[in-house]
């Protein structure tokens, strides 16, 4: 019945690098070979051409193995190309922007399966109004311009009903004193008003202010960057929550079902004579069998809440435990688009099918739950420290508890965000801004899922299939073990157990099986790479063109500028002196944390000018005393070795620092390393506290570290940066290989939402404390003499 009518005949698919249209294309090829030709409805993007998306997107898919391994790659090319041909169509313009050619595959089309969707609940208003609702309304339009009429299979969703209870018919939308032209309107000029408002002082001023305590110390390009990423983040959100908003005030759940209930209205007032079925997918997930069980590309509706539940994001959720969760496999879909496809309408009123399972084999919210305590139980998911986390047990409050308890808690974690962002470094501090951000990352998936999904949990109604199974009955048993689409020839412990759960587990790589030791792991935060690193060391050993800059304080030794400077002025003062000058310490502090919180080149220049009117040449003698006293007892072991794995790979080595020449030229000396380091300025044979060039800190450093690349050949996207703050951010964003050594809260934010290596460093035992001269001792007594 299927492959017979469908036998010579030329279908044109939308949506062909969507999931489910890649797997209507690979069924058509696998399943129906006397298939005369399949038209893809491609849009060449900026990047690539229509041609090369084809390749790249689509027959490169896995979905494609299965043909692959039964024709092998070159038989599989040649099916492609005798069977395969793409229309450039651009579903975002009025005539599709469609070239004499394409007019010509339209015009040869039997069949157009309709499947092009922004299907994400949270895309912007003005996006799914013109991909959904004035996409279908072009299509319908242009098909009728080409003077043919091919059969056309809308597929919409089964939520296009908003927010219904009992029993949903297959019939035609029901109208609910909607203009589809004047909300399509409505959305799509959202954004002009929302991009002018995001433009105005206060928002901009806000934004620009919350920039700067995320990226001030990286310098003022970064914080400009973070200010429009932060402002596109803030027009999205409108977006966003405009198109939520008026979906719900229309009846629906979200801007998708609204959208595409709009597309419906759209398409059966225009498409006139073309004969148009409309098939309603429910919630479409995983594939059972074909082309692989478990076939998937990226996350759908139930992904987020099993993952949640998995990893113990959400302790509860809302919803009715006894309502009908209808979920299909994208396999049933597939197969229901085609037989649709395959039954032309013998007439002009609209055909309405419904991909559903809730009649034929109805699912409960809480055996889904039931589910999938058991499979995590069976296979539970680790956490950071590889500990198997505990599935929850839900009590399904309302949506309204649970929301109110996400965002109370949210706002308890953002405040202890604020107060260890201000804390002085430490490995403690990073760790509790990890564990922070863990859990606020935690919390904001939680209300977004909560949000989002909530509705779908509380439906309380079941979608009429009747039509679809009168096409079932049409189907001759021979047929029906290649094209199956009655839900009740599976069995949903089965499905679960053995398909879908072990198929989001390994899309999500969740951590499934037990670690050795305790170090911190998984998604929630960086991981520590120090093997990756050591391989990309030998990968690119013998090359003189690579670089591995280090930055010092706090990335090489666990000291810093104050500490140096406290050290050495002890050392060389009376010991009666020592109470007045670290009192003047401490109430000079704050400022000096304050600058530093907000630019380390301020921070530098204020304190620097501690060293006014002191003696060069003592400070000299000092510095290099301060060698073995300060920097050889904090310095790290980890980065000495990193310094020398590097240098017998052949690679340069920097020091890059805002550390004075006085303590780092002994400690590159020892090392044999270049450095580029800060110098005061003299006057009349003493240092006057003022730098001679501005600090390297922030964007200076990335300056400095172009032009050390320039000068000496160096290949900067072969090499390695070492750095531990917010503040080397643009040296660390110069190199292919950056690694974030002990970073401070924010640049481990940065690392982590970047993929970049992050190492934990540590001292030697026994030198945790601040070094402090020993009054009694004779070399102090012959300093202060001095």
């Amino acid at each position: 019945m299927i492959a017979d009518a469908l036998r010579g005949k030329t279908i044109l698919v939308t949506g062909s690098t969507g999931f489910l249209g890649k797997s209507i294309v690979e069924k058509c090829l696998r399943s129906i070979p006397d298939i005369a030709r399949i038209n893809l409805a491609i849009r060449s993007s900026a990047r690539r051409p229509a041609g090369e998306r084809l390749q790249r997107e689509v027959l490169s898919s896995p979905a494609f193995k299965r043909l692959k391994d039964q024709l092998g790659e070159d038989g599989f090319a040649k099916l492609a190309r005798e069977k395969l041909a793409v229309v450039e169509i651009d579903l975002g313009r009025d005539g599709l922007g469609l070239s004499e050619q394409g007019r010509e595959q339209l015009r040869a089309c039997d069949v157009v399966i309709h499947s092009a969707a922004a299907v994400e609940f949270d895309n912007p208003a003005d996006l799914s109004a013109q991909t959904n609702l004035l996409g279908a309304a072009r299509l319908v339009e242009a098909l009728k311009a080409s003077g043919v009429r091919p059969h056309l299979v809308h597929i919409s969703t089964a939520y296009v009903g908003g927010m219904l209870r009992g029993q949903v018919r297959e019939e035609s939308p029901l109208d609910p004193g909607l203009n589809w032209r004047h909300e399509a309107e409505v959305l799509t000029r959202l954004r002009g008003p929302v991009e002018e408002e995001s433009r105005r002082p206060e928002v901009l001023n806000r934004l620009n202010r919350e920039a700067r305590s995320r990226m001030g110390p990286a310098g003022t390009p970064a914080v400009a960057r973070a200010t429009e990423r932060l402002r596109d983040r803030w027009v999205k959100d409108r977006l966003i929550e405009r198109g939520r908003v008026h979906a719900n005030a229309m009846g629906f759940s979200d801007i998708y079902s609204f959208t595409k209930a709009m597309a419906e209205h759209a398409v059966v007032e225009l498409h006139g004579d073309i004969p148009l079925s409309i098939v309603r997918p429910s919630i479409i997930e995983s594939a059972l069998d074909e082309p692989s069980p478990g076939w998937l590309e990226g996350f759908r509706m139930a992904e987020p809440l099993i993952l949640a539940f998995g990893r113990g994001v959400l302790q509860d959720f809302s919803g009715l435990p006894d309502s009908l969760l209808d979920i299909i496999p994208a396999d049933f879909v597939v197969n229901t688009v085609l037989a649709v496809a395959a039954n032309r309408p013998p007439d002009a009123e609209p055909r309405v099918y419904h991909a559903a399972s809730g009649t034929r084999n109805p699912l409960r919210f809480r055996r889904i739950v039931n589910e999938a305590d058991h499979y995590f139980t069976e296979h539970p998911l680790r956490d950071r420290y590889g500990q198997a986390i505990g599935t929850p047990s839900w009590t399904y409050p309302t949506r309204q508890e649970m929301a109110t308890r996400a965002r109370t808690a949210l706002r308890f974690v953002e405040a202890a965000q604020w107060v260890v962002e201000r804390l002085p470094l430490g490995a403690s501090v990073a760790q509790m801004s990890d564990d922070l951000t863990a859990e606020r990352d935690r919390l904001d998936r939680g209300l977004n899922l909560i949000q989002l999904y909530g509705v779908y949990t509380e439906v309380d109604c079941i979608f009429d299939t009747r039509h679809v199974m009168e096409l079932w009955d049409q189907v001759p048993a021979a047929e029906r073990k290649t094209f199956p689409f009655d839900p009740a020839l599976y069995d949903w412990t089965h499905y679960f157990q053995d398909v879908h759960f072990p198929t989001v587990v390994r899309m999500s790589r969740a951590e499934t099986v037990a670690r050795k030791g305790k170090q911190p792991s998984g998604s929630t935060s960086p991981k520590a790479e120090t093997s990756s690193v050591r391989a990309a060391i030998e990968r690119r050993s013998g090359r003189n063109d690579v670089l591995a800059v280090f930055d010092v304080d706090g990335t090489l030794v666990e000291t810093n500028v104050v500490e140096y400077f406290l050290w050495m002025r002890l050392r060389a003062q009376p010991l009666e002196d020592w109470p007045a000058f670290m009192a003047d310490m401490l109430r000079k502090g704050p400022r000096w944390l304050f600058l530093e919180r907000r630019s380390r080149a301020e921070f530098q220049r204020s304190f620097y000018r501690e060293y006014d009117r002191l003696d060069p040449e003592v400070m000299k003698r000092l510095g290099r005393e301060a060698l073995d006293a300060v920097t050889l007892r904090r310095i790290y072991p980890e980065g000495m070795r990193r310094i020398r794995e590097h240098k017998r790979a052949g690679h340069r080595v920097l020091l890059l620092t805002g550390a004075l020449d006085v303590v780092v030229e002994p400690l590159a000396e020892l090392l044999d390393v270049e450095v580029d380091c800060a110098h005061l300025l003299l006057k009349d044979g003493r240092l006057t506290g003022d730098l001679q060039s501005p600090p390297p800190a922030g964007e200076a450093r990335s300056a400095l570290l172009e032009e050390y690349a320039e000068r000496n050949g160096v290949a900067l996207a072969e090499s390695f940066a070492y750095a531990d703050s917010l503040s080397d951010l643009p040296m660390l964003e110069m190199v292919g290989t950056p690694v974030a050594v002990n970073p401070d809260a924010r640049l481990s934010q940065v690392a982590g939402q970047r993929g970049w290596r992050v190492e934990r460093w540590r001292m030697a035992p026994g030198n945790w404390r601040l070094p402090m001269p020993d009054p009694r001792s004779p070399e102090y007594l012959e300093a202060v003499r001095r």
